[in-house]
């Protein structure tokens, strides 16, 4: 299961959200079928991202919906032997041409760790701007690191 053997991957797991205490494949495929049963709650959602031919490569999410000020947070998470293959790109634009096309939302933002060089590329090759600086917001491997806020306004998607 894939969702299992990303979850042996360390540093793949503190770049998208934590480290977490270790749970068995059963455990782990509990998980997937309780999210997938889940469906979206609002504008809340949690998707599967998949190759071409149907192979599970990551997963993205929407979270902080605020319909009333059009704002709203996103996360991605792509399976370490996929990364730079264009699947995370390629899975925001679809979520942002959504959220801004058919939901009417003016503003999307993104918290990205300060050590995920990664994901600081993604959000400037996507356009995002960094709004923010917020200082030891994240433990992990023994110190704190400074997270990063990044914006997109739908006016700068559409350009």
């Amino acid at each position: 299961m894939n969702f299992h053997k990303n979850d042996q991957d360390s540093e793949g797991a503190r770049a998208s959200d934590a480290l977490y205490f270790p749970r068995s494949e059963a455990g782990t495929k509990s998980w997937a079928e309780q999210q997938a049963s889940k469906g979206a709650n609002g504008h809340h959602i949690m998707l599967a991202i998949e190759s071409l031919d149907g192979e599970l490569v990551g997963s993205i999410n929407s979270h902080s919906c605020d319909p009333r000020n059009g704002t709203f947070k996103y996360g991605v998470a792509i399976f370490r032997e996929h990364w730079r293959n264009g699947y995370a790109s390629d899975a925001v634009r679809i979520l942002l041409r959504y959220f801004f096309n058919e939901l009417r939302y003016e503003k999307v933002t993104a918290h990205i760790y300060a050590f995920n060089e990664g994901s600081i590329k993604l959000q400037e090759h996507l356009g995002f701007k960094q709004e923010g600086k917020m200082r030891n917001m994240i433990f992990t491997n023994g110190r704190h690191y400074d997270e990063y806020v990044y914006g997109l306004l739908k006016s700068e998607f559409a350009e």
